[in-house]
């Protein structure tokens, strides 16, 4: 009886998320749309980083999840920064459009998640930029693109590990997000995300109430950093994320 109910909130998640995501976002997005072909750029941001970030606060409502959000006033206000959380399911990117709902910023993301044509233009109106991640030289012009959006004022989020680590304890992290620093000198703010794994990955696809902290970390500084410095910021901000996640015991 117990899997049952599991599987019929699973089943009325997904059919809640994606009934809204047909009924209330498309409409938003074509509304989006008509704004960006009538020139009305910076109307077209404002209402469409507002409408992707009430959709992502439906999603996590939908899915059971009971978001805890620390640290937020430790996120500059007054430049663009670089977010570099930890990375352990699909459900991070509503889950950190939910947490960090007061900013507006986009994502280094797979190329494959713009297959479905609702994800591509929610990725659109955030700004994201796809990277490819078999072919390296479409990633480094993905790694351009990102400090390029940086240098035109907008936050970007990168996760370092490069795919899902399905747990809380954070796998090695790949040096691309740092080649950011090295191109823009762009504050580092490193983020730990606890327990959004159980949400989806860890429950074998069903999807499963969960508490999930998002926990916002001392922002580090790089303007001033010399190369060898932004070298091991790598390792620097991995330790900072793996030490947060060593403070509490396994579920």
């Amino acid at each position: 009886m117990e899997n049952f109910k599991e599987k019929a909130f699973s089943y009325g998640a997904f059919a809640k998320i994606f009934g809204h995501l047909f009924l209330v976002m498309e409409p938003k997005i074509f509304y989006h749309k008509l704004l960006e072909k009538q020139g009305k750029l910076k109307q077209a941001d404002k209402f469409g980083f507002k409408a992707v970030k009430k959709w992502a606060g439906f999603v996590t409502k939908a899915a059971g999840i009971k978001l805890t959000v620390e640290g937020l006033e430790k996120i500059p206000t007054n430049r663009p920064v670089l977010f570099t959380p930890n990375h352990q399911s699909y459900a991070d990117v509503p889950i950190l459009l939910d947490a960090l709902k007061d900013f507006d910023y986009g994502f280094l993301m797979r190329m494959q998640l713009n297959q479905f044509f609702a994800i591509e233009q929610i990725s659109h109106i955030l700004h994201c930029v796809p990277i490819n991640q078999e072919n390296a030289r479409e990633g480094i012009k993905a790694l351009n693109k990102t400090a390029e959006q940086i240098k035109n004022g907008l936050s970007m989020v990168v996760f370092p590990e490069g795919k899902r680590g399905y747990s809380n304890t954070p796998d090695e992290f790949k040096n691309g997000a740092f080649k950011i620093v090295q191109k823009t000198g762009v504050t580092v703010v490193p983020i730990y995300i606890r327990n959004a794994f159980k949400v989806l990955e860890g429950s074998g696809g069903v999807v499963t109430p969960t508490d999930v902290k998002v926990t916002v970390l001392d922002p580090i500084e790089t303007s001033k950093m010399n190369r060898e410095q932004v070298k091991a910021l790598n390792e620097r901000v991995y330790n900072v994320i793996l030490a947060e996640s060593q403070k509490y015991e396994e579920e």
